[in-house]
């Protein structure tokens, strides 16, 4: 995957770094059982389709998967996410969800949107996610969801206490510290339901910015964050926007506009 990056490059970004990293990320992504994380997601969706009036869907986070996450002064920039409640009590375990416009990288006009836009993420098929929640990004995600409907809109809000779905905070998670590792890492996953289970998609919190094929119509790319160890309350979730996958690492310029990471 690419993170795109603007500006300064951390002195720690070198390859020893990332090489460590990139092991770590390796070894967990490799055990990911895609069933189980399949079968997470129908037992959260059909909780969240069918809770009361008196559960929150953050209290039905806690209930199913023993954790909840929330937004707050981040140690390297000014908001980060945190795990608020409970506990992440093994690596490969479903954290968030990467939400936003997905976009054709060579097919669809992506040039306005990316302008001094931090928050765009690409998977290897060439897909690249647009997951800011303002501006000109938020305009246009309206716009497709307008066309679209189906698929989850809550999370723009500003308060994630109106989230329909809980775990859509993936693209505030920040880049690990130079004194640390990140805890969770980028994983692509593609949401597909069958015909009993369309009002699942009402906590897929991802559109595409054009029409595409029948054949396809009903799957939804996306990106999942995935544990990379067990994670206490309180701490602050860290990615690795520099994971360099499929290509001589030698050759890797760390001063380029993208980095990369899967």
């Amino acid at each position: 995957m690419l993170k795109y990056f603007f500006g300064h490059r951390s002195s720690y970004l070198n390859i020893e770094t990332i090489d460590k990293v990139q092991s770590l990320c390796r070894s967990i992504e490799n055990q990911i059982d895609r069933t189980k994380l399949q079968e997470d997601f129908l037992q959260l969706f059909h909780r969240l389709l069918t809770f009361s009036t008196k559960q929150s869907p953050r209290q039905i986070l806690q209930e199913q998967l023993k954790f909840s996450l929330n937004k707050s002064l981040s140690q390297t920039h000014a908001q980060g996410v945190f795990l608020d409640y409970g506990q992440i009590e093994t690596a490969g375990q479903l954290v968030a969800i990467y939400p936003g416009t997905i976009y054709s990288r060579h097919f669809d006009p992506l040039l306005l949107p990316s302008i001094r836009n931090t928050f765009l993420l690409a998977r290897k098929d060439n897909l690249i996610i647009d997951g800011r929640d303002r501006g000109l990004s938020r305009s246009i995600y309206l716009s497709c969801h307008a066309r679209n409907p189906l698929y989850d809109i809550s999370w723009l809000s500003k308060d994630i206490h109106q989230h329909q779905n809980p775990l859509t905070l993936g693209h505030y998670i920040n880049h690990f510290p130079s004194d640390g590792l990140p805890n969770v890492t980028y994983y692509e996953f593609d949401f597909e339901f069958n015909e009993n289970q369309i009002d699942f998609y009402r906590f897929v919190p991802n559109v595409r910015y054009s029409d595409i094929d029948e054949d396809n119509r009903m799957i939804m790319p996306s990106v999942v964050l995935i544990s990379l160890r067990p994670i206490k309350q309180g701490e602050e979730l860290f990615s690795c926007y520099l994971n360099v996958i499929e290509q001589d690492k030698k050759s890797l310029n760390l001063h380029e506009n993208i980095s990369v990471k899967e």
